[in-house]
C-alpha cells in the first residue's frame, strides 16, 4: 500500500513541476518600471508674495511680478540667455542686453517700493557688467576659464621666448613710428591677429584644452597692451 501511495505522490509532483525559468517569466511581464530621479531646482521664496515660483528672465516673480533681489552669483551667460560657451553672436548678445536693461530700467520703478528701486539699480549694474564681460573676447575667455575653476598664470611662463622677442620688436616699432599712418598699419595687423586668436580660443574651449586657452589669453593681453601703446602714441602725435 505504501508503495502505491508513494508512487501517486511522485506522479503528482512530476505533473505540477515547472522549470524555474518558466516560473519567473510571468513575473517579468509585470516588473515595476524603474524609478527615474529628476533634480528639481528650488528658487528662493519671493520677498513679496513668499511663493517659490519660477523667475521671468531670472529676475521677476512670475506670480506677483515684483523685481527680486539681485543674484550676484548668476552665470553671465544664463543671465543674458546664452549657452555657456565661448562662441556667440555679438548682435544677439547686444539685443538680449538691451531687452534686459529695458525690463529693469530705473525709470520703470520710480513709483515702486524702495526695495524694487534698489533692486532695479543693482540688476542694471550687473547686466552692464555681464554684457561687457561677454562682449569682449579676452574678458569672455577669462570668465569661462574661471567657470572651469582655472586661473590665469601670474607670470610669463606660459609664453615661449620667440613670442616675447617678437613683442619687444613690435613695441620698438611703435616707439619708432613717426606718423599716424605707420601706427594705423601696425594697429590693423594687431586687429587681424586678435580676431584670429578669438577664433582659436573658441576651438580650444571646445576641445577643453585649458592650457592652450591660458597661453592664448596671455598672448592676447600682450597684443592689447601694444594696441594701447599705439593709441597713446597717436594721441601724442596729434597733440604735438
Amino acid at each position: 500500500m505504501r508503495s502505491v501511495i508513494s508512487g501517486l505522490k511522485n506522479a503528482v509532483r512530476a505533473a505540477n513541476h515547472t522549470p524555474i525559468a518558466k516560473n519567473i517569466e510571468p513575473f517579468q511581464r509585470f516588473r515595476l518600471p524603474e524609478v527615474r530621479q529628476f533634480a528639481v531646482a528650488s528658487s528662493p521664496a519671493c520677498w513679496n508674495c513668499q511663493n517659490k515660483s519660477d523667475l521671468k528672465q531670472n529676475m521677476i516673480c512670475s506670480d506677483c511680478g515684483h523685481l527680486q533681489d539681485v543674484n550676484s552669483t548668476i552665470n553671465y551667460f544664463e543671465l543674458l540667455s546664452f549657452p555657456t560657451k565661448f562662441s556667440l553672436e555679438s548682435q544677439k548678445l547686444t539685443k538680449s542686453f538691451r531687452q534686459l536693461q529695458t525690463l529693469v530700467h530705473p525709470d520703470k520703478y520710480n513709483n515702486k517700493t524702495s526695495r524694487e528701486q534698489t533692486n532695479s539699480a543693482d540688476w542694471s549694474s550687473l547686466i552692464n557688467k555681464a554684457y561687457k564681460t561677454l562682449a569682449t573676447p579676452i574678458e569672455r575667455g577669462q570668465y569661462l576659464l574661471q567657470l572651469e575653476g582655472e586661473q590665469m598664470p601670474q607670470d610669463n611662463s606660459a609664453l615661449n621666448k620667440e613670442f616675447l622677442m617678437a613683442m619687444m620688436e613690435r613695441n620698438e616699432e611703435v616707439e619708432d613710428a613717426e606718423d599716424t599712418k605707420a601706427l594705423d598699419g601696425l594697429n590693423a595687423q594687431l586687429i587681424k591677429e586678435l580676431e584670429e586668436m578669438a577664433q582659436k580660443l573658441g576651438a580650444l574651449f571646445e576641445k577643453k584644452d585649458l592650457q592652450g586657452v591660458k597661453e592664448t589669453l596671455v598672448e592676447m593681453k600682450y597684443l592689447l597692451s601694444i594696441q594701447n601703446s599705439i593709441k597713446q602714441k597717436q594721441q601724442s602725435l596729434l597733440g604735438s
